[in-house]
């Protein structure tokens, strides 16, 4: 989080001070003057060189004191001394004898533990409170967790005092009048050099960088605080001569800086939602269908469902059917299998025994467990379905996914979302989790992701696609490649998902058969928006 935070802290005072340095005069304080540097450290100017504020060596001790130091001394705690700025209004430097008296009056005050001030800007706010004036009673409007302290300082400075604007102190005479002259010039024609120093800020690598942090609560917050200063700034340069590439600049940071905001306020519940941080340029190359999927990850709870029969540990059929006691008074259906449950059975497959022809078939079902039937779900079930969850390790997923031309539109809106919400589940239990696109024959294109993979690689993934028909094998061949060679996934279950019937050849479905009993492993199908639902080789059906 430190460095996510160093790279958004130095855009806005950089390109300040050179603006301020280089396009705007120079002052010099008087009594009563607020004065405070880029770097968090301020107090009030009382004349003959001295500045009254807090002893900011000491803060972190349990007892720090109100000093008056000499400009010298006070020069020495800045961190950055060229960037010390004074309070300005129409008349040049402001002056107060109220503010510059009380502070000198604090001069020896003992700050136990920091509770009179926490700091050197609360210091300063509390002697500006002495003014007797409000010329803009503007404090009284601030949302102070989106300003800096810097921030609130200067807006109390601005209704206590008038302080309208902050120009750079006026140290070395000479010179500065020389820059001021400079400067009231016209800054039309702005030379080589100068731009070339200009560009030495590195703006657009900064800018750069605040596009690709990820994005999270915390970040957010400061970006606001960012952005209020630059408006700040913005606003007071406004009516200067300041050089119309500089302004552009300034402009397009004001502009990034509310596009990353706003697009985090837009996302934030879908973001939150998935359990990542996302930056800028990942949001805006996933576009709107990003919010789009994961509405519809979090309003399904079919997909929920789903998830909870994926990956388990092994549990021989044996004992799944002894743990499971059916209380019928509060059963639930989940969604479909096969098996060989009378009691459950699907009406169509009870069609074939009114077929004197077709009744061979059903009972050689029956015998094969492979009726068509309801999988009911009792609440005993769904406790039993915990203990074994929490007692058997949750093996890892190869996931089919049908981007054919029949998938466009809701289909497949579902189908990723279902994706996304395994991705959330599995990066939590630190699962793998392989995808594999698939389309007509011969189409296919996967990807593999592990539990700490980003999320975004994998919607970037998702965005991809074909336009074909629809062809089962191939991708359901490349499973068995995965589950039978890779270490990894032999305890992998594979769901396939699609929006129409998934049939295969005779042979391929003998071949899958087969495999399936080698290497314990079942196959269930997720239907996605269709009408009708038929069970060629899956363990279980849901359409969601």
């Amino acid at each position: 989080m430190k460095i996510q935070l160093s790279l958004t802290s130095h855009l806005v005072k950089p390109i300040k001070y050179y603006i301020n340095k280089n396009y705007r005069k120079k002052v010099k304080p008087k009594c009563g003057s607020v004065i405070y540097s880029d770097f968090g450290l301020s107090g009030i100017y009382v004349g003959n060189n001295r500045i009254v504020n807090i002893d900011v060596e000491n803060l972190s001790a349990q007892v720090s004191e109100v000093k008056s130091v000499t400009v010298d001394e006070f020069l020495k705690s800045c961190e950055f001394p060229e960037s010390i700025y004074v309070s300005v209004n129409n008349e040049g430097a402001v002056e107060n004898l109220q503010i510059s008296e009380k502070a000198e009056k604090y001069v020896g005050l003992k700050n136990n533990f920091g509770l009179i001030f926490k700091d050197s800007h609360s210091f300063t706010k509390k002697c500006l409170d002495y003014s007797g004036q409000d010329f803009f009673d503007v404090s009284k409007d601030l949302e102070e967790r989106i300003f800096s302290e810097t921030g609130l300082l200067k807006q109390k400075a601005k209704n206590k005092i008038g302080a309208t604007k902050w120009l750079l102190w006026k140290f070395d005479e000479t010179a500065a009048e020389e820059e001021n002259n400079k400067i009231l010039k016209e800054n039309e024609e702005v030379s080589k050099e100068e731009r070339e120093s200009f560009k030495l800020l590195n703006i657009g690598q900064t800018i750069k960088k605040y596009e690709e942090i990820p994005l999270n609560d915390e970040i957010i917050l400061h970006l606001q605080k960012e952005l209020n200063e630059m408006w700040d700034f913005f606003r007071e340069i406004s009516d200067e001569k300041i050089p119309d590439y500089i302004m552009k600049i300034i402009i397009k940071i004001l502009k990034i800086l509310e596009e990353i905001i706003f697009s985090y306020e837009q996302n934030e519940s879908s973001l939150k939602g998935l359990g990542g941080d996302f930056s800028y340029k990942q949001l805006r190359e996933m576009g709107d269908e990003f919010k789009h999927l994961v509405q519809e990850m979090n309003r399904n709870r079919h997909i929920q469902d789903v998830l909870r029969k994926l990956g388990k540990g092994r549990i021989s059929d044996e004992k799944d059917k002894k743990s499971r006691v059916a209380r019928i008074n509060r059963d639930e259906v989940f969604g479909i299998n096969r098996s060989s449950d009378i009691s459950r059975i699907l009406p169509s497959e009870l069609l074939n025994l009114e077929d004197e022809n077709l009744k061979y078939l059903f009972y050689a079902k029956y015998l094969e467990n492979s009726l068509l039937t309801y999988e009911i779900k009792s609440d005993n079930e769904a406790e039993e379905e915990k203990t074994e969850e929490k007692s058997g390790t949750k093996g890892p997923i190869v996931v089919c996914l049908d981007t054919s031309g029949s998938m466009k539109g809701i289909p497949v809106l579902k189908a990723k979302a279902l994706v996304l919400a395994i991705i959330k589940i599995l990066k939590e239990e630190k699962r793998e989790l392989h995808i594999i696109l698939f389309g007509a024959k011969g189409q296919l294109q996967e990807i593999s992701v592990r539990g700490e993979e980003e999320i975004f690689k994998v919607i970037r993934f998702l965005k991809k696609s074909y336009e074909g028909g629809t062809d089962f094998e191939t991708p359901l061949k490349r499973a068995l490649e995965i589950i039978n060679e890779s270490e990894v996934y032999s305890n992998a279950d594979i769901l396939m998902v699609t929006d129409g019937a998934c049939r295969i050849t005779y042979q391929f479905r003998k071949i899958l058969k087969e495999e399936k009993e080698r290497l314990d492993f079942k196959i269930y199908t997720v239907i996605c928006e269709a009408d009708r639902v038929e069970k060629d080789f899956s363990d279980g059906v849901v359409v969601i």
